[in-house]
């Protein structure tokens, strides 16, 4: 398994749109379905009360999320776009829980 973890921190005045883009029903969760490799998004808050979230996507191997983004690049940009709406930064950790794969 391959998690792709991205930190954001939201406006505040832009939670609902946050809220509805990750939404398991949400354009993020929609466009990574189209892929067979996608396992799905987890969306965590801090608890804080200061707008930090993580959003974890689960993907069979790195590989499969690579090509999946590659294959669509412009469909990708513009939804990186669409989620740049919601929050005021966003950062990238990858995650291999089975390095020997």
């Amino acid at each position: 398994m391959f998690q792709v973890i991205w930190e954001l921190k939201v406006k505040f005045k832009e939670r609902d749109k946050f809220e509805q883009f990750y939404d398991p029903k949400g354009d993020w969760v929609k466009f990574f379905s189209k892929s067979p490799d996608y396992q799905g998004t987890d969306v965590l808050e801090s608890g804080e009360g200061d707008g930090i979230f993580l959003v974890i996507d689960e993907w069979q191997s790195e590989e499969a999320f690579t090509e999946f983004v590659k294959s669509r690049k412009s469909d990708y940009d513009l939804l990186e776009e669409k989620a740049k709406t919601a929050s005021r930064t966003k950062k990238r950790i990858f995650i291999n829980l089975n390095p020997e794969e």
